[in-house]
């Protein structure tokens, strides 16, 4: 496999105005001047002003394999840490808030990909949400921290999304385990899906291992992104006993080395076809 330098891309922090970037009315100017010829000294130029609208639904990539790379040639990751700022996520049975872990394990999945000379983009890399700063209620909060999630995904167009999650089952403190769901809009999901999953399996759970599931409606990113697209639910935090190791540098290290290797083994099986 041949991969460029090793090259970050830091988050483009104006993600909480994405929405009226991607959607919004742009102006264009053009003036054009206009000179008399003989005796006439000049006209006044004429203010052209056109409005362009953007749509809001992106085309897709035109093909699966169509993928973004950098300057560098590098295949670009799109790291999500879900949740951020005012949405906790989960809570584990000791207090543990899923936000937390996620950044966690996706700063450490960051740090391999870049080693590795993949171009990473993270949604976010500190405790914040992506949420448009005009919104005040939690709902409002919520749905347009997802909307400029996808919206980020459309500016990268056949790139790899990666979303971090921790599961939590209420009233069922004995099931755990990591688990990959994928979109259904692009077949390349499915098998980065199993790819990952194969490594969990192996390295985090081989007593009890898990099969990948397809994401429904319910999960509005997942539903409408069309890159390649899955969501690592690392484990669960109503598990008294994973919600510990959740809580670990070492473990997180384990998950994010589980990701990081299902994609290597996804990304050359790609490039051998």
């Amino acid at each position: 496999m041949s991969l460029g330098g090793i090259k970050y891309h830091p988050p483009p922090y104006c993600i909480v105005c994405t929405e009226k970037i991607m959607e919004g009315d742009f102006a264009m100017k053009g003036i054009i001047e206009v000179r008399a010829r003989h005796w006439f000294l000049a006209f006044t130029g004429l203010l052209l002003v056109g409005t362009i609208a953007i749509n809001r639904e992106i085309a897709p990539a035109s093909a699966a394999d169509s993928f973004t790379v950098a300057e560098n040639g590098a295949r670009v990751i799109i790291i999500d840490p879900g949740h951020g700022g005012f949405d906790g996520g989960a809570v584990g049975v000791n207090g543990t808030i899923e936000k937390d872990v996620n950044l966690a394990v996706s700063l450490k999945l960051r740090d391999m990909l870049n080693d590795a000379g993949f171009s990473v983009v993270m949604t976010r890399d500190s405790d914040r949400a992506l949420n448009d700063s005009e919104d005040t209620s939690v709902r409002r909060k919520k749905i347009s921290d997802m909307r400029n999630r996808l919206n980020l995904t459309r500016l990268y167009p056949g790139s790899v999304l990666i979303s971090i999650h921790q599961n939590k089952l209420a009233g069922s403190s004995s099931v755990r385990g990591a688990q990959i769901f994928y979109s259904p809009n692009e077949a390349g999901s499915k098998e980065l899906a199993q790819f990952i999953q194969t490594e969990c399996n192996a390295k985090l759970q081989p007593e009890k291992p898990r099969e990948i599931v397809k994401t429904g409606k319910n999960l509005y990113l997942f539903y409408h992104a069309q890159n390649t697209a899955v969501l690592c639910e690392c484990g669960f935090l109503s598990n008294q006993e994973e919600e510990a190791l959740l809580s670990t540098d070492e473990y997180q290290y384990k998950v994010a080395y589980c990701i990081f290797s299902g994609l290597l083994r996804w990304n050359e099986s790609k490039s051998t076809e």
